[in-house]
């Protein structure tokens, strides 16, 4: 049985830059095949070897008969990667681009069609091989999570996302697993602490003098290393590790950073922080 990509999500989350990174590792992209021309298009790559490594990318309200159409076949099998973002965000790409969403055509009001969006997705969220939700990702950062992980996936090997992200911006909803920093002391509330980020010196300094800090991140390391091994002996590919404080600046920055850098040189690790645009040194 052939095993064919299939991508799908919400207009503006990152299907294109995402279907880049597959066309950089050789794969055949090919984009909206109507579902009634499906099977006949699944038939020639089941018994073509060209198409060994393909992707098929189709728009969200379309996907679940898609998918229903590729699980039918025994040469065929999907793996579906589905792609998510904020509404909020979705709003603010859509006016920074000035792009007009697909179904604004039809009459309805880009908020509409996002809506419309968010309930295709939720019916075929269950059936997702690989959810991701791009929400504070730069496009750097998806091109580098998507290349990992198409890399981690033909060598089945697991690949590891690290993201840090605040708490009152709401947690990151494609995290397997979360930790919460806000037990840590919190450098906010140092006002010449404030303007730094997890990754300047001063704040790494402060918190590595915090008592509290060494056997939070011991902990972490310790449940990470068993939970990775196991999910990869279980055939898991990607998982992402999400590290939450209060605002997403200071102490979730930092653990994130310290995670990543042990976990690096043991496994194909990404690093992301959801907020950090946020911040600016000095403001």
């Amino acid at each position: 049985m052939k095993t064919v990509v299939f991508l799908s999500g919400v207009s503006g989350a990152g299907k294109t830059r995402m279907a880049h990174v597959f066309e950089e590792l050789g794969y055949r992209v090919i984009e909206n095949t109507p579902n009634a021309a499906l099977p006949a298009a699944l038939e020639e790559i089941a018994n073509n070897p060209s198409y060994d490594k393909t992707l098929l990318i189709n728009d969200i309200r379309h996907a679940a008969k898609a998918l229903r159409i590729m699980k039918e076949r025994q040469d065929v099998a999907p793996y579906f990667i589905l792609l998510d973002c904020q509404k909020s965000e979705l709003l603010s790409r859509y006016r920074l681009t000035r792009h007009t969403h697909p179904l604004q055509s039809k009459g309805l009001t880009l908020e509409a069609c996002i809506d419309n969006d968010a309930e295709a997705l939720r019916m075929v969220r269950q059936m997702a091989d690989l959810y991701i939700d791009t929400t504070g990702l730069t496009p750097a950062d998806l091109r580098s999570i998507a290349m990992l992980h198409v890399k981690g996936r033909e060598k089945s090997e697991i690949v590891v996302a690290f993201s840090s992200f605040g708490y009152k911006y709401g947690i990151p909803a494609d995290a397997d697993i979360v930790f919460d920093c806000r037990n840590i002391p919190n450098p906010f509330w140092i006002p010449e602490l404030r303007p730094f980020t997890g990754k300047d010196q001063p704040i790494i300094d402060y918190l590595e003098g915090c008592p509290e800090v060494e056997p939070y991140f011991e902990l972490m390391k310790n449940f990470l290393s068993n939970y990775l091994a196991s999910a990869e002996a279980n055939g898991r590919s990607y998982a992402t590790i999400a590290i939450g404080c209060s605002g997403g600046q200071h102490r979730s920055v930092y653990f994130a950073e310290r995670l990543y850098n042990y976990f690096k040189d043991k496994r194909e690790c990404v690093l992301t922080h959801r907020e950090m645009h946020r911040y600016v040194k000095g403001s």
